[in-house]
């Protein structure tokens, strides 16, 4: 019975490294556990069978959540987010009810207005990047081409 219990412990390595979801994993680590057993002599194959299951639910119940808290799957930034808090010139005006456009880093970005009654953001002012709202920055007024005011 051997060969079966390592035949199993291939298939749920194989299993794990194509999926990486943390289950299979637990099952391999059962098919050890039952293909030592089956080394001794005159272990029944339902002894065998029910070693496994144990071992493969109890290590499963207790250690994947550790395991999946260690190995931390964090929130991946993009380069996108790089730019929030960085400033841009506003190149197409930006009113309450339509976008505008800024220019940051030679590339030209739709952009809304945090404030709905701030009125029009100017061509020429310069404005932050609050956050990204889909394809378009969210911004906020800090110098407005028509004053030397930087406001906060």
């Amino acid at each position: 019975m051997v060969w079966i219990w390592l035949a199993v412990f291939i298939l749920m390595i194989v299993i794990e490294a194509s999926t990486a979801s943390l289950v299979t994993v637990w099952f391999a680590l059962g098919a050890i556990v039952a293909m030592i057993l089956s080394i001794i002599p005159d272990v029944p194959f339902w002894v065998e069978i029910v070693v496994f299951v144990a071992v493969s639910t109890v290590v499963l119940v207790l250690l994947r959540p550790l395991v999946k808290k260690l190995l931390g799957r964090s929130e991946i930034k993009s380069n996108a987010d790089e730019i929030i808090g960085r400033r841009a010139t506003v190149v197409h005006p930006i009113t309450d009810i339509e976008y505008g456009a800024v220019k940051l880093n030679g590339v030209i970005w739709t952009a809304m207005n945090t404030d709905s009654h701030g009125g029009t953001i100017s061509t020429g002012s310069i404005v932050e990047i609050l956050a990204i709202s889909g394809n378009k920055l969210v911004v906020k007024l800090i110098k407005s081409s028509d004053s030397d005011v930087i406001t906060k």
